[in-house]
């Protein structure tokens, strides 16, 4: 970080400047992200609907379609 009153190149450590002993500005901690508890939701159902999609395609057309146990007779 550049010390603001005389320019000269400090480490983001430094509290002080080490020329010309003037205190450094403390560095911007990063802003952090709140969550929506909308998206939380949407993903949520998202993921029940997919979860429910794969459990039909198990149980009731793959046994129809290999023509397994649960396929009606001819």
């Amino acid at each position: 970080m550049d010390c603001p009153n005389c320019g000269v190149y400090n480490p983001e450590d430094r509290q002080i400047c080490w020329r010309c002993d003037q205190p450094l500005p403390k560095p911007e901690e990063p802003k952090k992200r709140r969550k929506d508890p909308a998206q939380a939701m949407r993903r949520m159902w998202i993921i029940i609907g997919i979860a429910l999609v794969v459990w039909i395609l198990l149980t009731w057309l793959l046994p129809l379609l290999l023509g397994g146990p649960g396929a009606p007779g001819p």
